[in-house]
């Protein structure tokens, strides 16, 4: 018995062709999609390894003071009337009887959320507002800072006045605002050299009657695995001055 020839047209041949052709295709786009997510996996674990995970980076809570109110913050102040405040209408100012009228409380509305601190007064005092910061990695401070002077004037003596309990007053002249790392075991009024560990925020002689909200950043990586106290100061003895900050937080460094 003779063996029987198959023979294949030429349309055959062709689907023949164009089936192992797709068939190569196929393979080919399957290839590139497993290189490509394996590149994806790398650049991400490479990433990870850059930085901690968003659960190990130290919270700090209330930093926009989103709250409405200081919780995880405490306040001091010295003198007849003025306090901190958490404030969200910069024309209103929270509590009036404590408020000067000449000038007005007129400050920027909060810079960031629907809250902002501010210190206010009626008359001359010192007004602290601080909160002590586990550095638990190399960490950067950011904080937005305003202020907002009755006089054309900055007076920025190394001077917090006296306070004897019952009243606070100062001998020279004195008008600033200024943001430090403390040591936490200090009084909240030092200004030994020792008790301050960085200056992150300073008014000077000759700055201007006023700074719309103005971003600032600080790096306390020197003082990981240590506990700082952050400590906002506003002082005036000759005119309202009214200094508010916001958004205070966290970031791990670049």
């Amino acid at each position: 018995m003779s063996t029987p020839t198959i023979t294949t047209t030429p349309s055959e041949q062709a689907t023949r062709f164009s089936r192992r052709g797709s068939t190569r295709w196929r393979l080919l786009w399957i290839v590139l999609a497993v290189v490509a997510a394996t590149a994806v996996v790398l650049f991400v674990s490479s990433r990870s390894e850059d930085q901690p995970p968003l659960e190990d980076q130290p919270p700090l809570s209330n930093g926009g003071f989103e709250t409405g109110d200081f919780t995880g913050w405490s306040t001091e102040s010295w003198g007849r009337s003025g306090e901190w405040v958490v404030y969200e209408d910069g024309t209103t100012p929270p509590n009036p009887s404590l408020s000067d009228v000449d000038p007005p409380f007129d400050v920027p509305d909060p810079p960031q959320g629907k809250y902002a601190a501010v210190a206010d007064m009626d008359s001359s005092g010192v007004r602290f507002l601080y909160r002590d910061i586990e550095v638990t990695g190399a960490w950067t401070l950011h904080a937005i800072v305003f202020y907002e002077n009755g006089i054309e004037t900055i007076y920025d003596p190394l001077y917090f006045g006296n306070f004897n309990g019952d009243a606070w007053f100062a001998n020279v002249r004195t008008q600033q605002f200024r943001i430090d790392l403390v040591d936490p075991e200090a009084p909240i009024y030092s200004l030994e050299a020792d008790d301050i560990l960085a200056t992150v925020f300073r008014t000077r002689s000759g700055d201007p009657q006023s700074l719309e909200p103005t971003p600032v950043t600080f790096d306390l990586s020197p003082w990981e695995g240590q506990t700082v106290r952050l400590r906002a100061t506003q002082i005036d003895n000759a005119e309202a001055f009214r200094a508010g900050i916001d958004d205070v937080r966290l970031e791990w460094a670049d």
